[in-house]
């Protein structure tokens, strides 16, 4: 399945190399704090309900705020959803739309905000002939895709996108109508956890995609913020740093990280 954003392609070309009004170190916990105020416009539960709904008032800025808001939720287990949304993917692309569809539901109903599920969704539905469903659906996906273009432009390891889920960069890029040639992770100079994907362009240029997922990192290895460190609460399992180290390509020099 392959579905091109040129909307999304065209303004990520637009994006200059500055950084944009989100800066990781300084707004996360911020913002985080404001989801958890119930009172608040920023309420996480407010939040989701307005995107639920397709409210189309709801700002990148808001849909970032929803973003990070779930890494605080306990249904966040971004290792252990990748498993999950793969199988929903393979349903659809064998043809079992019916079956994708039912998983979506039941995934979506704990995981509001997955990229890639709520694209098979949409996918689901637009293959069984419910249109209007599935731009319903795609919509959704649209909010989650220009919020991450609103943390960061993603060309430098100094403006990366904020990724919800361990693979979401991948799926961005996918959906931004450009292929991967490779991927991998590793640490800027200044300790934040990313994403990097060798991204290819219809005309076969390549580029470099930074997205930051210092928050599934530390939901992973159970480490948690203390000002502007991080300390670990339980030890990380063998199989998952085998993971890691298996994808891992280092993050190329910068004058950040040089």
């Amino acid at each position: 399945m392959k579905i091109i954003f040129t909307l999304f392609l065209f303004l990520f070309n637009l994006s200059s190399s500055g950084q944009g009004t989100f800066n990781y170190q300084k707004d996360f916990k911020e913002i985080l704090a404001k989801t958890k105020d119930s009172t608040g416009s920023l309420s996480y539960g407010k939040l989701l309900t307005r995107f639920i709904a397709n409210d189309t008032t709801l700002t990148r800025y808001q849909t970032l705020a929803l973003m990070i808001g779930f890494t605080d939720q306990p249904d966040y287990n971004p290792y252990d959803d990748l498993d999950t949304e793969k199988e929903i993917f393979v349903m659809n692309d064998e043809g079992n739309y019916e079956d994708a569809l039912q998983e979506a539901n039941v995934y979506l109903a704990t995981h509001p905000i997955s990229l890639r599920v709520l694209k098979e969704k949409s996918y689901s539905l637009h293959q069984l002939k419910k249109s209007d469903s599935a731009e319903y659906y795609m919509d959704l996906v649209h909010k989650i895709m220009l919020a991450m273009l609103f943390s960061g432009n993603g060309k430098t390891i100094e403006t990366p996108m904020f990724a919800l889920g361990l693979a979401d960069g991948e799926r961005f890029t996918e959906n931004a109508g450009m292929a991967i040639s490779n991927k991998g992770t590793g640490e800027s100079k200044s300790g934040l956890y990313l994403q990097l994907i060798d991204a290819v362009k219809d005309e076969g240029d390549h580029i470099n995609l930074f997205f930051v997922i210092q928050h599934a990192r530390n939901k992973i290895t159970g480490e948690v913020i203390i000002g502007d460190k991080t300390k670990k609460s339980s030890k990380k399992s063998r199989k998952k740093e085998k993971k890691e180290k298996e994808t891992n390509m280092p993050i190329p020099e910068t004058k950040e990280n040089q």
